[in-house]
């Protein structure tokens, strides 16, 4: 019994630094790509640990990671000598607490709804609204794509907010394409066949679907922690 507890325990913080380590990282590479023109292709990358989190997390600890990331992406902005993100309070009050609501309501809707793209995109458009604060150029998630053709095209018809509902969605799309050829892969079971070797045998319930890329807002199983 001490020894199972002892074993949950363990990979419980293995998990929580994983995680952790992934946040940080895709904080660090938010900074990059809001900082550096170059950079802008990290900028359909860097949102992926945080819709992780909104898709396995319960609201209160996804709500916990969304503030780390905001706190992470901050620190690093300092740390990297750039002068887009005022260092003061009440930019890292914004930063802490936007992403945090965003991540804890995100998951909330994912638990009733399921994990959805476009919801998460439309809910990213008002995380700009609400960073609007902060003064960037062309707010955070659109400030990642620099200013080439793609950013002017469709942020000089549309808007700013539309790249980043575009890049928020594809970002997310990206995960959850990710996550069911995951489940498709990991659903295969052994079932013994008479005296013979066991033959693989997909779970049908999991198995890869062109509709679950379709709608991938089904409802989800509990989440992990």
């Amino acid at each position: 019994m001490v020894e199972a507890a002892k074993t949950s325990v363990t990979r419980w913080l293995a998990y929580a630094v994983g995680l952790g380590a992934a946040l940080a990282f895709s904080a660090f590479l938010m900074a990059v790509a809001v900082h550096a023109p170059s950079g802008w292709w990290l900028g359909w990358l860097t949102l992926l640990p945080l819709f992780l989190c909104i898709r396995v997390l319960r609201p209160v600890a996804a709500a916990v990671a969304g503030t780390f990331w905001g706190v992470s992406f901050f620190a690093f902005s300092l740390a990297g000598g750039h002068t887009m993100i005022t260092p003061t309070l009440g930019s890292l009050v914004l930063l802490g607490v936007i992403p945090g609501a965003y991540a804890g309501l995100g998951s909330l809707v994912t638990r009733r709804v399921g994990f959805s793209p476009l919801l998460l995109g439309i809910g990213w458009v008002g995380v700009e609204f609400a960073l609007h604060p902060l003064a960037l150029p062309h707010g955070l998630l659109a400030g990642t794509q620099g200013d080439g053709l793609f950013v002017r095209v469709i942020g000089n018809l549309a808007g700013y907010v539309l790249v980043a509902f575009l890049v928020a969605y594809v970002t997310a799309s990206l995960l959850s394409v990710l996550s069911d050829v995951y489940v498709g892969v990991t659903s295969l079971r052994f079932a013994p066949r008479s005296s013979t070797a066991p033959v693989a045998v997909a779970n049908p319930e999991s198995r890869l679907c062109l509709l679950d890329y379709i709608s991938p807002s089904r409802p989800r199983a509990p989440p992990l922690c």
